[in-house]
């Protein structure tokens, strides 16, 4: 295999935080992105079914080369949990079917399934799923319980030509395993909590050089996606690897450059507060902080839960607590706990990561209060609790 069919990119492209380390302009991110990177995978697909004129938009504004890999809605994956009975057939269909203009455009190289961590190794239930996978596009499976990882699984995956999804992070082996024409690689990063918070060393990437080559070496291509987003991580290792391997262009030479003398501290240095990197205590500075914490698509699905669903109801030094629709927030200041029960919330939760509710709440309050909590929060995240409750105690 050449390098040319080493494809290496990033899981999403429009990170707030971004701006100025990745892209220059305040044009489209996107045009900018694609200019840069040969592919993309696509994050936002698993929280909602994209409009059609969405998917239209990203053949329109990428190269003719570009490719898209697409993560599967989560109603199939998290919701539905792959079960057959309960139609996700349709749901499969209907999501091709917004997508066919990737397809028709030779722009769509994968889909990604990306099971739930709580999903346990069930091998009927997978077999029943891959069984109606179309032919096309190529899938890729990315299990997040180890139970799964066993000959009986990846021998099941080659029989439908199903890539298994070679992952760097935490709670898994960093395992090379090729069941189909596709490798497929994520790198999540190493970091506590959460895992995505994580710069990859240049020693690191050199042992990642060596497998992904071992398992090109066994495909017809190879996709890679880097999914430590903050602070433009994942496009500085990007674009890092990819010199590894000589995949380098202009427009890749000049983003490096430009990653290369943030990283020096011209844009901003890595020991600077949260509070100096978002500048004056704004309602954009409040957001800037909460991409620490959500991804776009989290704070914009808080953002749309109306106003009048959300009823505070403690604002002290001690405690901010509210109710937002039919759930309760509460976060003790004192004992460093917040907590909260929905289904975002238990998954994202021990990632320490916020879902819609906690963003809505955030983003409520006055800035200087949403500063300080989050700053709080993000400067000592490994001494907070994020627990699950369905209902919370509030005062009379």
């Amino acid at each position: 295999m050449s390098m040319s069919d080493i494809l290496l990119g990033t899981c999403g492209w429009s990170y707030a935080e971004w701006d100025g380390i990745l892209y220059p302009q305040k044009s489209s991110k996107l045009k900018q992105y694609s200019s840069i990177f040969p592919t993309v995978e696509i994050d936002s697909t698993f929280y909602a079914m994209p409009k059609q004129e969405t998917v239209l938009g990203w053949v329109r504004n990428t190269p003719l080369n570009f490719t898209f890999s697409a993560k599967l809605p989560q109603t199939i994956t998290h919701k539905k949990t792959l079960r057959i009975g309960e139609g996700i057939e349709s749901d499969l269909n209907q999501f091709c079917e917004v997508m066919r203009p990737l397809m028709e455009a030779g722009k769509l190289a994968c889909i990604l399934v990306q099971l739930p961590p709580f999903l346990r190794s069930d091998i009927g239930r997978l077999k029943s799923f891959l069984s109606i996978l179309p032919n096309k596009p190529s899938f890729a499976v990315e299990f997040r319980h180890n139970s799964w990882l066993r000959d009986e699984t990846y021998r099941l995956l080659a029989k439908y030509g199903v890539a298994y999804t070679i992952v760097d992070e935490p709670l898994l082996p960093p395992e090379v395993h090729v069941t189909s024409d596709t490798a497929y690689v994520r790198w999540h990063g190493r970091g506590s909590r959460p895992w995505f918070n994580y710069r990859y060393s240049e020693a690191e990437l050199q042992g990642w050089v060596r497998k992904v080559t071992e398992a090109a070496g066994k495909a017809k291509k190879g996709l890679g996606y880097f999914n430590n987003h903050f602070h433009g991580y994942a496009p500085e290792n990007c674009l890092q690897i990819m010199q590894m391997f000589g995949i380098v262009t202009s427009h890749s030479t000049a983003a490096l450059s430009r990653v290369t003398a943030y990283r020096k501290g011209k844009m901003r240095s890595e020991t600077q507060t949260l509070e100096t990197w978002v500048g004056p205590i704004t309602e954009k500075a409040v957001e800037r902080l909460l991409l620490r914490f959500v991804d776009p698509e989290i704070m914009e699905k808080g953002r749309s839960i109306p106003d009048q669903d959300l009823s505070l109801r403690e604002d002290s030094k001690r405690r901010l607590a509210a109710y937002i629709g039919d759930s309760t927030v509460d976060v003790d200041l004192e004992k460093r706990i917040l907590m909260h029960y929905c289904p975002v919330w238990s998954r994202s939760s021990p990632e320490k990561r916020f879902c819609p509710h906690i963003a809505k709440l955030f983003l409520s309050i006055r800035p200087e209060r949403a500063r300080n909590i989050l700053s709080l929060i993000g400067s000592a995240s490994n001494q907070w609790k994020f627990e699950s409750r369905l209902t919370v105690d509030f005062p009379t």
